[in-house]
């Protein structure tokens, strides 16, 4: 029997601890699409290569993530994009086919976008998509790249503005895929080369 899709598993990963939390504003898809595009863009570059087949996938990760993650509180998300991180991270070192695995990529920058919501100004579809479209930076990676996702998605970013929530959840997810790749064996160098000391890095 197959697994089911992170992007279908994020909802119900800790889904007692969802009680109490807040509706509140959302990215739209297409700027989470470009998010996902951003962190992959500051993700290892042969990680950034095998996406990039599979971009398509990618985005319907995304899409299918933001469908279904139900409105929760930070600290059920922050436990979620760490179990999702390590779940892509042993399929990857499995060898599963990397459509899905792009597939489920695309679902954990859905639940950091969901983690960062655009606070602080204009709430309409239109204007975030601007505010996503407008450009992006990436803060860097932490001295301790490497350390569990659990600390990876406990970092304190800046959300005050929707620019800022926009590069935290960008961030945080190129953190993570950093992570997975090396957990799953691959070169991630690029954590040590891109510190956060020297950043922010622009991506576009």
């Amino acid at each position: 029997m197959r697994s089911r899709p992170l992007a279908l598993l994020l909802p119900l990963l800790l889904f007692a601890g969802t009680t109490g939390a807040e509706r509140v504003a959302r990215w739209p898809a297409p700027a989470v699409g470009l998010m996902a595009a951003d962190a992959v863009a500051s993700a290892p570059p042969d990680l950034k290569r095998m996406l990039a087949r599979h971009a398509g996938r990618l985005m319907d990760g995304v899409k299918a993530g933001l469908a279904a993650s139900p409105p929760r509180d930070a600290a059920a998300r922050r436990a979620a994009l760490a179990a999702g991180s390590r779940k892509i991270a042993k399929a990857i070192h499995d060898h599963k086919r990397f459509e899905d695995v792009g597939y489920e990529i695309g679902g954990l920058v859905a639940e950091a976008s969901l983690l960062f919501p655009p606070k602080g100004g204009p709430g309409d579809d239109g204007s975030l998509l601007a505010v996503a479209r407008g450009g992006s930076s990436f803060r860097g990676y932490p001295a301790r790249p490497f350390d569990p996702p659990e600390t990876l998605a406990a970092a304190t970013l800046a959300d005050g503005t929707p620019r800022e929530a926009y590069d935290s959840a960008l961030t945080l997810s190129a953190r993570l895929l950093a992570w997975i790749w090396n957990a799953a064996g691959g070169d991630a160098s690029v954590a040590t080369a891109r510190p956060e000391s020297k950043g922010p890095y622009r991506v576009r």
